[in-house]
């Protein structure tokens, strides 16, 4: 009797999951979801069939500008008309502010106050006129994704002009913020042969799977993973390596770069109170001259 009592039970809870969260809500169009997975299966995420991109052009065809879609738990509304993309932000006071992508970053990053900190100095380095500043290293960088390109065979189809574009990105993102080349188009497979990139292809390998999975199986599954925690420790001690080399640079120096490099620009709003810096209260702190925490 308890069995079929507990049986009962967990079908009701399903039926309620199922018609509380994973349903399509309202006449937008959009794939029917199904429990806890949401639309990837349907979409062929999940077992890597589809890249991102390919799932949201089939799903534009056949819905429209307009559709609702599931990453597991996390419900989206997809617009792709660049009007109204730019209505929306034009009146974003009138729409509610998705919090989805920062709750995620809160699992990488639990200490939230750390994390603003380091957010408020990296964050105006990607302005338009800091990036400007750098054109020349993205130009030199691309070229070199180009020039790997060009020596492959003319007869060769490229297949993964995604991932050396992600990777492109990370180049360019490792010579702006750290100074510090991660030697991804260098050779056929140099990606495996760079520690420090290894370690950042790995956790951004995590950071996907921390998208599309409920958040208590986001964190059992990076306190349990060996390679995570592996990635970690690896990019805080290069982290940390790269710190103490720009501590050794003169202030002058450091002064000069900070307004291209978010390294040095860091390095530079650092504390050097130490017993000041402990008066302050936590979010008005700056960090520790010495301690560069992934």
């Amino acid at each position: 009797m308890v069995t079929i009592l507990l049986l009962f039970f967990i079908i009701l809870l399903l039926i309620y999951l199922k018609l509380k969260y994973f349903t399509l809500r309202g006449p937008i169009p959009g794939l029917s979801p199904h429990l806890i997975f949401g639309n990837l299966i349907q979409s062929g995420l999940l077992l890597g069939k589809r890249p991102t991109s390919q799932v949201y052009i089939v799903l534009k065809k056949r819905f429209g500008d307009i559709y609702q879609y599931w990453l597991g738990f996390m419900h989206f509304v997809v617009v792709h008309d660049i009007d109204d993309v730019q209505y929306i932000f034009t009146h974003r006071n009138i729409y509610d502010q998705g919090q989805i992508f920062l709750e995620r970053f809160s699992i990488l990053f639990p200490e939230s106050s750390k994390f603003k900190r380091h957010g408020a100095v990296t964050m105006p380095l990607f302005r338009r006129s800091k990036i400007i500043s750098n054109i020349n290293l993205i130009i030199d960088a691309t070229d070199r994704l180009l020039d790997r390109w060009r020596a492959r065979s003319s007869e060769q189809v490229h297949t993964d002009i995604i991932e050396q574009c992600q990777n492109l990105l990370l180049e360019i993102f490792g010579l702006i913020a750290f100074d510090y080349d991660l030697e991804i188009f260098d050779g056929n497979d140099s990606r495996n042969k760079n520690e420090m990139a290894k370690a950042l292809l790995d956790i951004m390998s995590t950071f996907k799977m921390a998208i599309y999975a409920p958040i208590f199986v986001s964190v059992i599954y990076m306190k349990l993973s060996r390679q995570y925690k592996q990635a970690k420790a690896t990019v805080e001690r290069y982290l940390n390596k790269i710190v103490e080399q720009e501590l050794a640079e003169s202030p002058e120096l450091r002064e000069q770069r900070k307004k291209t490099s978010l390294i040095a620009s860091l390095i530079s709003s650092l504390q050097t109170d130490e017993a000041d810096e402990a008066r302050k209260k936590e979010e008005d702190r700056k960090g520790k001259v010495y301690l560069c925490k992934f």
